[in-house]
């Protein structure tokens, strides 16, 4: 570890891609275009999941055809700390990934004031990844619905109380991956530290 890091967090426990948009044509979310896979390549247009089967380009990245954000959301992180407490408010239809991050970390329910410096992801080889600077994945109103056992989405003022809480990093964290000079590899199992 380089002087730059600081506490370590936890272990990259699963990465995913959206294979597709999760909140359908229809308007309802469905996670079904999750999967699942053992590594993903990180670059400046977001996220590619590295799978048996072959590359998976993740809905978030600029190449994919019906790209979500334009690559304004690269690539997201959650904390299996927040999906405990999802579990307890919502039951268990909440299970770690649900909420569609790229990277899910072994770690506590952190809140943007624990990652102003952002995080370092730490690969096998000893590479250390560099994600900064990170903000609040904004809660929809159509994962909320799903989280509530619906499916049409909810009108705002019906699930106020239940997008507050999801909101300031419960929902997950938007990673920056501007300032990465071509690609790096993330891989169940690589240590993740507190940046600073």
């Amino acid at each position: 570890m380089s002087e730059a890091s600081g506490a370590r967090i936890g272990r990259v426990v699963r990465i995913q891609v959206q294979r597709e948009p999760l909140k359908v044509p229809h308007g309802y979310y469905d996670p079904a275009y999750l999967t699942a896979v053992p590594a993903a390549e990180l670059g400046v247009d977001g996220v590619v999941g590295i799978d048996p089967g072959g590359p998976i380009v993740d809905a978030h990245h600029r190449r994919h055809p019906r790209t979500r954000g334009g690559g304004n959301r690269a690539l997201s992180v959650g904390f299996t700390g927040h999906y405990v407490a999802m579990a307890r408010r919502f039951g268990d239809r909440v299970a770690p990934g649900i909420a569609g991050e790229n990277l899910i970390v072994d770690g506590p329910p952190l809140r943007m004031n624990d990652l102003t410096g952002g995080l370092i992801v730490v690969t096998g080889s000893g590479e250390e990844i560099a994600l900064a600077p990170l903000r609040p994945a904004a809660p929809c109103r159509e994962f909320t619905t799903f989280l509530l056992g619906g499916r049409q989405p909810r009108p705002r003022d019906e699930i106020a109380e239940e997008l507050a809480f999801l909101s300031e990093g419960t929902r997950g964290f938007i990673a920056s991956v501007e300032h990465l000079d071509g690609t790096a590899v993330v891989s169940v199992g690589d240590e993740v530290y507190l940046a600073g």
